[in-house]
């Protein structure tokens, strides 16, 4: 089975307004239904569930059951108060299902990219199955320096070597539930993207191919990009 964990339980607070980033409209139709709809159409995937502040369980409900092609494709899940809360949360949710399986896999993904395509998740789950866990990510075409300061460079790392890390990250979901279990408070902390467990685990990460067009919508300056992209994707 595969099963993907769409991660909505931010508040969206950079964004401003009334509601969270998740739910402002691109071309008129809600992000997180974008979202949710590339899963929901791609056909490796069998279950799904959105996880979202609990005081938007019921709003989500009701958004998915407006729009035909969902209805009944996604479950609505209560996040966490941080990614790591809502990745246990999921974890929970599909286990309540069914006993986890060896060769499950779980996707996770963040609900404010609304441009992953399904080729982006199939190889994810492929990397995933070889690996043990991957993430979408492209080559960084900024220079990048450090600072420990943030007023002066100590050092810049070779562009060459240096990726943006995107989502999906797909792990063999009866591992990765384990030790996402195992992490202390201290380490959970430190989860700044789900492929951290691993990482802080000591397991190698697999890089699958993302694009420039799978942005995070996270400030208001990102909305007029996204609405260029959905129509230069769709209106082409």
């Amino acid at each position: 089975m595969n099963y993907a964990a769409i991660l909505a339980g931010g508040q969206g607070t950079r964004m401003g307004g009334d509601l969270p980033k998740q739910f402002l409209p691109i071309n008129g139709t809600p992000i997180l239904i974008h979202t949710v709809r590339q899963f929901a159409t791609c056909e490796c995937i069998d279950r799904i569930v959105v996880c979202v502040p609990a005081a938007y369980i019921k709003y989500t409900q009701k958004l998915l059951a407006e729009y035909s092609d969902l209805h009944g494709k996604a479950d609505v899940a209560e996040g966490g108060a941080d990614r790591t809360g809502s990745l246990e949360n999921a974890c929970t949710f599909f286990a309540s299902l069914a006993p986890i399986e060896d060769d499950d896999i779980l996707i996770t993904h963040d609900c404010v990219r609304p441009f992953v395509t399904h080729q982006m998740i199939l190889s994810s789950i492929q990397a995933a199955r070889q690996y043990g866990g991957a993430t979408v990510a492209i080559p960084s075409v900024d220079t990048i320096c450090v600072s420990a300061d943030g007023s002066v460079i100590d050092s810049v790392p070779d562009r060459a070597t240096l990726y943006s890390v995107q989502t999906p990250q797909t792990f063999r979901m009866k591992a990765f539930c384990e030790m996402l279990c195992s992490l202390t408070a201290e380490e959970k902390r430190r989860v700044t993207d789900a492929s951290a467990v691993l990482r802080l685990r000591g397991h190698k990460v697999a890089i699958s191919e993302g694009s420039p067009s799978n942005i995070k919508i996270t400030h208001p300056s990102d909305l007029p990009l996204a609405e260029a992209i959905f129509h230069s994707i769709y209106h082409s």
